[in-house]
């Protein structure tokens, strides 16, 4: 496994911070398919997504029906990018930002993740990276048969919180243990 720890400065577009930036870039070179559920205004991957209208998307749907959708046309991946708002306020932040209502339900940061991970695995190549960016390093997981091979640590600095960066490989042998 790689582990690497780098400082820049934050930015609220996580792909605009230069260690981070690359890291996504190194995995999008090797990549012939690649799916971004929380794209924004990156449109790096072949196919990208955002809730928000506003932005470069292609497509504008909740992450796991659009996650669902490339399943149901077959799609198969060999790099994912799971960069998902992380933390309540940002994902009460998101909604409100697109006038949808934000309740308690809305903003369970854990119950998103744990949706959009399950609708990841079906569109992964037997082989396929997902890249997770957040304030944790949960990732994939053994459990969904993800082993671990980078970690790059981004330090912004004073009080804020690092951007845990970490790149999981699909492994069939780790599926089976």
């Amino acid at each position: 496994m790689i582990f690497s720890r780098h400082w820049a400065m934050p930015s609220g577009d996580t792909f605009d911070v230069p260690p981070i930036r690359d890291f996504v870039q190194k995995y999008l070179l090797k990549s012939r398919v690649s799916v971004d559920p929380f794209a924004r205004n990156k449109t790096w991957a072949t196919h990208t997504n955002d809730l928000n209208p506003e932005t470069k998307a292609l497509h504008h749907m909740d992450a796991q029906a659009f996650l669902e959708q490339l399943a149901s046309c077959a799609v198969k991946a060999d790099l994912v990018i799971f960069d998902p708002p992380y933390s309540p306020r940002q994902i009460s932040e998101c909604y409100r930002g697109i006038g949808l209502e934000v309740g308690m339900k809305e903003t369970q940061s854990a119950a998103l993740y744990k949706r959009v991970r399950a609708a990841i695995t079906p569109i992964c190549t037997d082989d396929a990276i997902v890249l997770s960016f957040g304030w944790n390093s949960v990732g994939m997981g053994v459990k969904r048969g993800f082993k671990l091979v980078e970690l790059m640590l981004c330090c912004h600095g004073g009080a804020h919180n690092d951007t845990i960066c970490i790149a999981e490989q699909r492994d069939q042998k780790v599926f089976n243990i």
